[in-house]
């Protein structure tokens, strides 16, 4: 494999730093409900739209095992009517192109 298409991180927590919006966001469904939703990095859509691959360099990495991040983000507001005082929300998303860090 390329290197240049491999990035590393230190530990987990760089990694969900790295793959998760700042923010999650409120929003409506189409019957009237609000739920709140978070999102990827911009920086970690373009990388996967890239091809690249990810390495966790923990050998106890948990993101690996599970293939998941989680983090608690601050939420915001888009709709024109809805405020929320400082509310924050955990967000939980499947990631992928991980690589282990020792091959077995």
């Amino acid at each position: 494999m390329n290197p240049k298409l491999i990035i590393p991180f230190e530990s987990d927590e760089e990694f969900t730093d790295f793959c998760v919006a700042p923010y999650a966001y409120i929003k409506q469904n189409n019957n009237g409900d609000f739920y709140v939703e978070g999102d990827y990095s911009d920086e970690y859509k373009q990388c996967i739209e890239q091809g690249k691959r990810f390495v966790i360099k923990d050998e106890d990495s948990v993101v690996f095992e599970r293939k998941q991040v989680s983090k608690h983000v601050p939420v915001k507001s888009l709709l024109p009517d809805v405020s929320i005082p400082d509310r924050t929300c955990n967000v939980q998303l499947e990631v992928q192109n991980l690589e282990p860090y020792f091959d077995d």
